[in-house]
């Protein structure tokens, strides 16, 4: 079993980030990193084919994200979260940030390009969201909540 260095990641790094290359809007807290190398591991051994551009989110977002010690402030996309945001200034996308690989009602999984690419933002935070079809498209964060507990 691989050892997790001082960001909590059990995934080696391909050579360093340059000096102000490093993502400060992406924050992933050690738990959140755990899943998204579980499902890498996953993807990696699976038949199903998974995207390779969500596969590549993923890897860069463990690359460069910026760890979060203890418990994450609550504007930030973590899993279980409840989110919502606006793509292209008018289409209003929400539901729960999900690491589960059957996709429900109401959810935002992590295997979807919208998915691997909230996770580590905040809300107020703007990105652009890539597609399948090399086409981009704006993306907004608007709101982040910690869901009622059941």
């Amino acid at each position: 079993m691989a050892k997790p260095d001082v960001t909590g990641s059990t995934i080696p790094r391909h050579g360093k980030p340059e000096a102000g290359g490093g993502d400060d809007k992406c924050r992933l807290t050690k738990a959140d990193r755990l899943r998204i190398e579980r499902f890498l591991s996953f993807a990696g051994n699976s038949s199903v084919a998974y995207s390779q551009l969500i596969l590549d989110i993923l890897h860069q977002k463990l690359r460069v994200a910026v760890a979060i010690e203890g418990a994450a402030p609550s504007d930030i996309a973590t899993f279980g979260s409840y989110i919502s945001c606006v793509v292209d200034e008018k289409d209003i996308e929400c539901g729960i940030l999900s690491f589960g690989l059957v996709t429900r009602a109401g959810e935002i999984p992590i295997h979807s390009l919208l998915g691997a690419t909230l996770i580590g933002m905040s809300a107020g935070q703007s990105t652009i969201l890539l597609s399948e079809d090399c086409t981009t498209r704006s993306l907004v964060v608007t709101q982040v909540e910690v869901p009622f507990a059941v």
